[in-house]
């Protein structure tokens, strides 16, 4: 709820800034038993015409940062994106790869283009091209 606070007008500006899709959630995988992490980040691409001067976070949780170019190996799925849906999603994309050393392997995104709470949520997973 806080980065929707901050699109939602508790910004320096003070002004609603349009939302974006998709949503993404930064999920890390812990140790070597592999559990997701419950400390998650919350990305947003902030509207075009934001991006050249953000308007400044209130609340000092909230930051901004500027992500590189990068090339993500993606997997179109439905439905919840709980853990063990996720778990699931991350072992299937794992498994068309084949190739580990292709990708960052201890954290990974979740890419929401729906509303959660619709029916028929619209996913991706991403996998992060090692450099």
């Amino acid at each position: 709820m806080k980065i929707m606070r901050y699109i939602c007008q508790q910004n320096s500006l003070g002004i609603y800034l349009g939302m974006t899709i998709p949503i993404l959630t930064v999920v890390r995988i812990e140790g070597a038993n592999e559990s997701l992490s419950r400390g998650v980040t919350v990305a947003y691409y902030l509207p075009l015409n934001h991006q050249a001067r953000p308007p400044q976070p209130l609340d000092p949780d909230i930051v901004i940062e500027e992500w590189p170019d990068t090339i993500v190996y993606t997997r179109a799925f439905s439905g919840a994106t709980n853990e063990s849906t996720l778990t699931n999603q991350i072992n299937t994309l794992a498994e068309i790869l084949d190739t580990p050393e292709l990708y960052v392997t201890n954290s990974f995104i979740v890419a929401g283009y729906t509303n959660p709470a619709a029916a028929h949520r619209v996913n991706e997973i991403w996998f992060i091209q090692r450099q």
